[in-house]
């Protein structure tokens, strides 16, 4: 079970993207009826569009690290918590496991989640704070026209 949360913390990072398009989305206005002017300005395009990139680009670089530290994470945790060993031999004191026959280890893989956990925390925060960029930027409107 332990293996499953980078997987879940890179899929809120998709969350995060979703949220900013429907908001995006909700504040584009329609041209007005009848004269057909145009009254969503340059302006708010661009604000729209670093918000959208600001989130996108934060949501990569978190993406990044979370796939890094969650395949070093869990290839280590499991290595830790079963019998395989990285050096293949038939002498079962030597290789990964230090000879511990019940795969239980000696709360090492215990110190490894956490520390995965924490980096995995870090990294979120990443796309974290790139939302509420997002959420600023995209607050930034400016409507052509009389109104």
């Amino acid at each position: 079970m332990k293996n499953v949360i980078p997987i879940v913390m890179a899929g809120v990072i998709g969350i995060y993207g979703l949220i900013i398009a429907v908001i995006l989305a909700g504040n584009i206005p329609p041209p007005t009826v009848g004269t057909g002017e145009n009254i969503y300005s340059v302006y708010t395009g661009m604000a729209h569009l670093c918000a959208g990139l600001c989130c996108g680009l934060s949501g990569l670089a978190a993406g990044g690290c979370i796939g890094i530290i969650g395949d070093y994470g869990v290839r280590s945790v499991g290595y830790r918590t079963s019998n395989i060993s990285v050096i293949f031999s038939t002498d079962k004191s030597s290789g990964f496991d230090g000879g511990d026959e019940d795969g239980a280890g000696n709360g090492d893989e215990n110190k490894l989640f956490v520390g995965m956990l924490i980096m995995l925390i870090f990294s979120e925060a990443l796309a974290l704070y790139g939302l509420i960029v997002a959420l600023i930027v995209s607050q930034h409107t400016y409507s052509c026209g009389g109104e």
